[in-house]
């Protein structure tokens, strides 16, 4: 078979496997609240037929600055409610969304996952590791980026812009190409950007560090000869950041991006304490016990990956016993993780043994310690500046991806070149723990979206959450009409308490955590009776019927 025939049968079989393993998840329910926000926005795009991501709002008249909307992070953009992220992947995914709903939409995280399989090959084959096809299908289905491969989220594109990126960069310092490669990987930074932030600082660091310690047929004489061959990376990224801006304030009339980068980068001086935190639990965190019980399992679960994949690259009786038992520990740990369920694991090595393996391995070869230190130089400045308060309730570091799949790649190579043993045993870890979050996720969406229809069968007249992001988190439900609210603080219940009764409202059920007790009485609203609902995974949520007296 010849080598473009043999890419695209790889291609499109992978493509196929995201298919059949997204037939298990309901497409309603999702991975995370800003695939609601998504979600909700697209089916407002269908409602009128334009690419006008406008949710509405139907308190508008009582509520002028949002701070009630039912969907938690809704913006009051000029005359529109926007919940959106990122707008090249919504416009993209419009006309899918026309033709085949919100199954069709999941084409584009897939092919998002796909280029960063075709992105690990090439950084493979750069590297050593044959032709590629090991790392293609390794990072395909064996890390995380499988899991975001079937929810509509940017994450997969944007690791396969990231890490195509860093393709042409590899190229270009090695002198396999000029500097028009440099502005082409320039590009595919900026149009990450615009999906993901952390981009930008993966961007600087990787390009900083490949001007002056990639080897040169031109000898490195200076700065100034540095800022030279990274200038065209600089000209690309900002050429696509503008084009985005301009975009934006076309469609919106205000700049997106460029607001959330700023909101996220003035709030990086904030509690490092809780960064600290937040750092070490999407490196090893579990998210299943009380700190620092999380982190010694998941430590110890690294621990014991590091002396798997350091044992069975090497021969001997011992090597084996070692191997064996490493194998039996870290196994009995993940075990304990899931013992009473599905759920996240947010550490980017807990999640990826591939990534762990390039940790343990990668430091033979100056061509893999080269791309190992490239993935792990920008984590603190990731850490420092990523979003506060959502590092728990993810998979494998969302916000570390690309460092997870550079090491992933590094280990890959680097088992390859122990032996077929080592390969094996790293690809079947990687493969069970990425079968704990697909099963994950179909039990996470089933769940959501069972939920919300129980919701939304009660047809209540209002409907109040306590919860900042549950509504959100249903956002395929999401219709502008329905007089639904979120408070997230007392003061907010009393604003909503006063929206509602000056908006005739006559019945609100009221949707608190289980066990936080509900008021006799809402300022003219009576409470009538509780039920216990079910809205996410394992948390039990009471909804409590109000009548306005």
């Amino acid at each position: 078979m010849s080598s473009a025939r043999r890419a695209i049968v790889s291609v499109l079989a992978l493509l196929c496997v995201y298919g059949a393993l997204s037939l298990l998840n309901d497409p309603r329910g999702t991975l995370g609240t800003d695939t609601g926000g998504k979600l909700a926005t697209l089916r407002a795009m269908d409602e009128h037929q334009s690419l006008d991501p406008d949710l509405g709002y139907w308190a508008e008249r009582y509520d002028r600055d949002g701070s009630l909307h039912p969907l938690f992070y809704t913006e009051r953009i000029g005359d529109r409610w926007v919940n959106v992220t990122t707008l090249p992947m919504l416009y993209a995914a419009y006309p899918l969304y026309e033709l085949g709903g919100l199954r069709a939409v999941l084409l584009l995280p897939m092919l998002g996952a796909v280029l960063t399989a075709l992105a690990a090959r090439a950084l493979a084959r750069r590297l050593g590791g044959g032709d590629g096809w090991w790392a293609f299908w390794a990072v395909g289905l064996a890390t995380p980026v499988a899991i975001y491969a079937l929810d509509f989220w940017e994450h997969s594109l944007g690791t396969g812009l990231m890490l195509s990126a860093v393709v042409l960069l590899v190229d270009m310092f090695e002198d396999r190409a000029d500097w028009r490669t440099g502005l082409g990987a320039g590009a595919l930074f900026g149009l990450a950007a615009t999906m993901r932030t952390e981009a930008l600082v993966y961007a600087v660091v990787i390009a900083a560090l490949a001007a002056f310690t990639y080897p040169s047929r031109r000898k490195l004489r200076s700065v100034r000869d540095a800022i030279g061959r990274g200038a065209p990376v600089a000209i690309g990224l900002g050429a696509v950041l503008l084009a985005n801006q301009v975009l934006e304030r076309i469609s919106l009339g205000d700049g997106l991006r460029a607001a959330r980068a700023g909101g996220t980068a003035a709030k990086a001086a904030g509690d490092l304490g809780v960064r600290a935190r937040e750092a070490v639990t999407t490196t090893i965190g579990l998210s299943r016990f009380d700190r620092p019980l999380d982190w010694f399992l998941g430590g110890a679960i690294v621990i014991a990956i590091v002396l798997v994949v350091r044992a069975v690259v090497r021969t001997g009786d011992a090597a084996r016993r070692l191997a064996a038992v490493a194998l039996a520990v870290a196994g009995v740990l993940y075990a304990i993780r899931f013992a009473d369920g599905f759920g996240f694991i947010p550490g980017v090595l807990t999640a990826s043994p591939l990534a762990v393996a390039g940790v343990a391995l990668g430091w033979s070869d100056p061509r893999g310690v080269r791309l190992a230190i490239a993935a792990l130089a920008p984590l603190p400045l990731v850490w420092l500046f990523q979003f506060s308060g959502g590092a728990g309730p993810q998979w494998g570091g969302r916000y570390v991806l690309t460092t997870g799949l550079l090491l992933a790649v590094v280990g890959v190579v680097a088992a390859m070149r122990a032996g077929r043993p080592a390969a094996i045993t790293v690809l079947v870890l990687g493969l069970a723990v990425s079968a704990c979050g697909v099963a994950w996720l179909s039990v996470r969406s089933h769940d959501v979206a069972d939920a919300m229809e129980q919701l939304v069968a009660r047809n209540d007249e209002a409907v109040l959450s306590l919860e900042a992001h549950l509504l959100r988190e249903g956002g395929a439900f999401y219709n502008g009409d329905r007089q639904w609210l979120t408070a997230t603080n007392d003061h907010e219940v009393d604003e909503a308490v006063q929206v509602l009764r000056r908006a005739g409202v006559h019945h609100v059920a009221v949707i608190r955590l289980a066990g936080l007790g509900s008021p006799a009485a809402l300022g003219p609203f009576q409470r009538e009776g509780s039920t216990r609902l079910e809205l996410l995974p394992g948390v039990q949520f009471t909804v409590t019927s109000y009548e306005r007296t």
